[in-house]
């Protein structure tokens, strides 16, 4: 039974820092995305964006 649980633990421990790299290198990709966009990429947007927001 020992083993067995040694076995759960370390199939729980791969799970675990398979997320954190998949986690990791969609972050990459979301970030990558907005620096791309046109809003995101002009001096004023964040200006911009608060003047067409702001109520």
């Amino acid at each position: 039974m020992e083993g067995l649980a040694n076995i759960l633990v370390g199939l729980a421990a791969l799970a675990a820092l398979a997320i954190a790299v998949l986690a990791h290198d969609w972050r990459d990709a979301s970030r990558d995305r907005m620096l791309r966009r046109r809003s995101h990429a002009s001096p004023g947007a964040l200006r911009d964006w608060w003047l067409r927001h702001r109520h």
